[in-house]
């Protein structure tokens, strides 16, 4: 089905093959991403939540392409799977295994309204750094 009128089937078929690339773009966004849940107080928050997503979605994707020992090690986390495929969904399930207990939620000053992360930084990790 199409609105323009003057398309043939084949006309539309083609189109609707080059969307859907981004059509499963969206449906992971919306479904393992939790842009279906975003709801902010404000359009700059929404924005801000929105851009955050997206650049994470596109850094898992861009990993899927590399070819590293550490990125295939985020793939081993199911042994049943033969030859533990590099994909982006492998490796966001590795991603959050090891990320799973950081508190980000709790980060949230409610007060304020802004994102107040713990000071990680102390006299010892500053000394690493600087090293």
């Amino acid at each position: 089905m199409s609105t323009d009128a003057k398309l043939t089937p084949e006309q539309i078929i083609e189109a609707y093959g080059e969307r859907w690339s981004i059509e499963s773009m969206f449906n992971q966004l919306k479904r393992s991403w939790g842009l279906k849940e975003a709801w902010q107080q404000t359009r700059q928050t929404l924005h801000r939540w929105v851009h955050l997503t997206l650049v994470g979605y596109g850094l898992i994707q861009l990993l899927g392409y590399l070819d590293d020992q550490t990125v295939r090690q985020l793939c081993c986390h199911s042994p049943w799977r033969k030859d533990n495929p590099t994909t982006a969904g492998q490796i966001r399930k590795g991603l959050l295994l090891i990320f799973h207990h950081v508190p980000v939620r709790q980060w949230w000053n409610r007060k304020c309204r802004k994102f107040e992360p713990p000071n990680w930084r102390g006299s010892e990790q500053d000394a690493a750094i600087s090293v």
